[in-house]
């Protein structure tokens, strides 16, 4: 009986449920795409340093393994390391999936599309274009992020936050020559909290470990909420940060990272499974809404 062996490369695994997130959706998209394999293993591989990802990528064939996720802070190492980029990952540079086919790895990106169609779950007929967008990080994460927005929708302008300003402008460059028309400015934090004026319609994303169980806190702390405001975290644990919390209590929109997950790894899925790409989402909604209620049980224990 053939197995679909994958796992999740990163550091600090400890936080997460992304073994038991595949296990809940292994059968649901095994019985839609045609398939030899009729049962699934996860791991979780810890993986300290660059060098434990290059050998667990070079020896995974051999052990038995059908592709893995990446997580922080390995995404931008596992475009590198891969022989061919597809879809998304062949523009941001960056992966959060790979598979292993004919002594080749090829990396794909789910994140954004995982973003997107989680936005709409809850947001059916959400528009940025009417919205500034900022994001608070700068790195991979944000990267994926910032593509799957920018070349879907021209928002009324783009902030890019982060402690490291060469990042952030390295960031802004790369979503300038994806959406060019938007004004563009690059802050610290610190600035943006206190020091800029308070347009409406704000779409804020936050792109960073911080204000997860194992980073806990709020980069915004003191930032001044308003009702017309949509925040996203992309955290998952807990579900509800910080900045979720802040933002909530001023009549902001919110949307946790919990959502991106599940979307993020069912599309990983059928690219193991199959080795395509999917448009759309490949869950229906009680499907998608059977598997967040395990996982907010899950994360509620």
């Amino acid at each position: 009986m053939s197995v679909l062996k994958a796992a999740l490369l990163g550091k600090e695994l400890s936080h997460s449920i992304s073994r038991e997130l595949h296990r809940e959706l292994f059968p649901i998209l095994q019985s839609k795409f045609t398939s030899d394999r009729r049962e699934f293993s996860y791991d979780l591989a810890e993986a300290a340093e660059a060098c434990d990802i290059a050998q667990w990528i070079k020896t995974a064939p051999t052990n038995n393994y059908v592709g893995a996720n990446i997580t922080y802070p390995y995404k931008a190492l596992a475009a590198e390391l891969s022989d061919r980029r597809v879809g998304v990952a062949s523009f941001i540079d960056s992966a959060n999936c790979i598979r292993f086919v004919n002594e080749e790895v090829v990396c794909s990106s789910t994140d954004g599309a995982g973003l997107l169609h989680s936005i709409f779950r809850k947001y059916p007929t959400f528009d940025m274009e009417r919205y500034h967008l900022v994001f608070v990080g700068a790195g991979s994460a944000a990267r994926a992020v910032a593509y799957a927005l920018c070349t879907k929708w021209m928002p009324q302008s783009l902030t890019i936050l982060n402690r490291s300003i060469t990042q952030a402008e390295a960031l802004a460059e790369f979503c300038i020559a994806q959406a060019p028309g938007p004004s563009v400015r690059v802050m610290s934090i610190n600035d943006f909290i206190y020091d800029t004026p308070a347009p409406r319609y704000r779409l804020i994303i936050q792109c960073t470990p911080i204000g997860q169980i194992n980073h806990p806190g709020d980069l915004l702390t003191g930032f001044a909420w308003h009702e017309t405001d949509f925040a996203i975290d992309l955290i998952y644990n807990p579900i509800k940060t910080p900045m979720l919390i802040n933002a909530s209590h001023e009549g902001a929109k919110t949307l946790n990272g919990l959502g991106m997950l599940i979307e993020q790894a069912a599309l990983s899925q059928v690219f193991w499974l199959t080795g395509l790409l999917a448009d759309a989402s490949p869950l229906s909604e009680s499907e998608y809404e059977s598997v967040e209620n395990s996982l907010i049980q899950l994360l509620s224990t």
